[in-house]
């Protein structure tokens, strides 16, 4: 069968010629370039006269042209060394700016966080202030990410770091326990249960809780319902984006009350205000989670930096007068550290 002539491809392009050259050969040329002397080159390379002519021979081989003329007398370039010492030059300079780039990023310190509430409003701001003094070249990028992004985007690498939220089931997953607090209600200025010093876990039978949306959170709803249930009290949830400034909001229109860590009561949100609970609930359990495989100098230096910070902003936050504890069923109580329902929106 007769195929007609080979067609030829439209994007072929004649070959170029392989050149075999090393950095080396270039760093000697350009040096006895300067000299135009063996010996003085040799010294300054810390490399033998032979050496220096073997790699000058080398080259010209490589290049197919003379690059010196050397008599008893002097050392000179030759009109090809002329013109290719620019191009050398420029070989030199590009392997320098892509040795510097690629050490940049080896000891970078850059680092991509998300952080929950307590981690945006209350820690954020003291670890800024750390990486400022402390590391002024440190590199900071904050990000907001739901819970489902978090843990969909952590093991991708595309972010670093969560700050201030509950241990997620990510599969090598490292988690540092930073702090442990108790839960509060967020309700309305208008609302009748901001007039109580202490509010009963009971009034939520009947007042709506803002959760947020299954797809931003899986575990948001579940984690009220559980934490209501040994009081035999199903709740009724408004559904909201995770958000907490979104669901402040939610609270201060009068759509219901927001549970959050006592933490966030050291912050400002216009028409609502902070109630602790009358009863005994679990305390919740907040961290910074990164993935095991993440040994930067970046992240270890954000750990250092979190661990203090923690200490130090969170021990500090305020106190509202002692309430009374009201029985409740009998429960083990440990700390949760699985729901991230605090965590911001994106």
């Amino acid at each position: 069968m007769d195929f007609g002539p080979p067609r030829t491809c439209r994007h072929s392009t004649s070959r170029r010629p392989l050149l075999d050259f090393r950095i080396r050969q270039l760093q000697c040329f350009l040096t006895l370039a300067d000299l135009l002397n063996y010996n003085k080159t040799a010294r300054v390379l810390y490399m033998s006269q032979p050496t220096i002519s073997f790699q000058i021979k080398s080259l010209e081989e490589a290049f197919g042209a003379k690059l010196f003329v050397r008599d008893r007398q002097q050392v000179r370039l030759t009109e090809a060394g002329r013109a290719f010492r620019d191009y050398a030059q420029t070989i030199m300079d590009t392997v320098d700016s892509a040795h510097e780039a690629l050490s940049n990023i080896n000891t970078r310190l850059q680092l991509r966080v998300a952080c929950g509430p307590v981690g945006q409003f209350v820690l954020l701001p003291s670890i800024l202030r750390m990486l400022t003094e402390m590391y002024p070249d440190f590199e900071l990028e904050v990000i907001e990410l739901t819970t489902e992004q978090m843990i969909a985007r952590l093991p991708e690498g595309k972010v670093d770091a969560l700050l201030m939220v509950g241990s997620l089931p990510v599969p090598g997953l490292h988690f540092d326990p930073l702090y442990e607090d108790s839960l509060m209600a967020m309700v309305s200025c208008r609302s009748p249960l901001a007039q109580m010093d202490a509010i009963s876990v009971e009034c939520l039978r009947t007042t709506p809780i803002i959760a947020s949306r299954m797809k931003d959170c899986r575990f948001h709803q579940p984690f009220v319902r559980a934490l209501l249930a040994p009081f035999g009290i199903t709740p009724r949830i408004v559904e909201s984006p995770q958000s907490c400034t979104v669901q402040f909001a939610y609270a201060a229109a009068g759509e219901g009350l927001a549970i959050a860590t006592r933490a966030m009561e050291a912050c400002v949100f216009p028409n609502i205000v902070a109630r602790p609970f009358q009863e005994e609930l679990p305390t919740f359990q907040l961290g910074l989670a990164s993935m095991l495989s993440n040994d930067s100098a970046a992240m270890a230096i954000f750990r250092n930096v979190a661990l203090k910070c923690a200490t130090t902003a969170l021990k500090a936050k305020p106190r509202t007068a002692a309430r009374p504890v009201t029985p409740r069923p009998k429960l083990v109580q440990p700390a949760v550290t699985y729901f991230s329902g605090q965590t911001q929106a994106s």
